[in-house]
């Protein structure tokens, strides 16, 4: 038996990155939430900055349709109606998000975050540790660089291990749609 692809791999160009980055660098920092009403802050499972784009953000488009296309070609076919603003994450030495999934399914939320994306804005070079994974069956680690964009479907289990040296810088967002049946 075989199953569909557990993630989808796509490149955004470096001068994107870098121009996003920059953008999103003058955005308030908030230390980071957990869980659906983004209330629960527990440095023991999660330690990272992020900062949030308007929901209309030029790089936010850019990684909208990355998730739309890794839905089709993946053959996920979830149904996708709305998406959130970018996260922009800054993990510096220590910070990590330990093993979690992006959905909350007993939230009683109307809809459910189907399509999780995510882009590495800096090199891998500028940091160490802060490794993405991926798990289901096993563990995968996929080998990112500036600009990889990774698309999987949000109730697999991933986290972020902790940084040990410099600063990894992410931007992340979330395809959603009608609940889970």
């Amino acid at each position: 038996m075989s199953h569909l692809p557990i993630w989808y791999l796509g490149q955004v160009p470096i001068e994107e990155c870098e121009k996003a980055a920059m953008e999103y660098m003058n955005i308030a920092p908030k230390d980071a939430t957990m869980g659906i009403a983004s209330d629960n802050i527990d440095h023991t499972q999660r330690n990272t900055t992020v900062r949030f784009a308007s929901i209309d953000n030029w790089f936010g488009d850019r990684m909208l349709g990355y998730g739309k296309l890794a839905n089709i070609e993946c053959k996920w076919d979830f149904l996708i109606n709305n998406h959130e603003a970018v996260q922009y994450a800054e993990y510096g030495v220590g910070q990590k998000y330990n093993w979690h999934v992006d959905v909350f399914p007993l939230s009683g939320a109307p809809s459910d975050r189907k399509v999780t994306v995510v882009c590495l804005m800096n090199d891998p070079n500028e940091f160490e540790g802060g490794l993405l994974q991926l798990r289901m069956y096993q563990e995968f680690t996929p080998e990112l660089k500036m600009g990889s964009i990774i698309a999987f479907p949000s109730f697999l289990e991933h986290q972020v291990t902790p940084v040990t040296k410099g600063v990894r810088y992410t931007a992340t967002m979330w395809l959603s749609g009608p609940r889970f049946r």
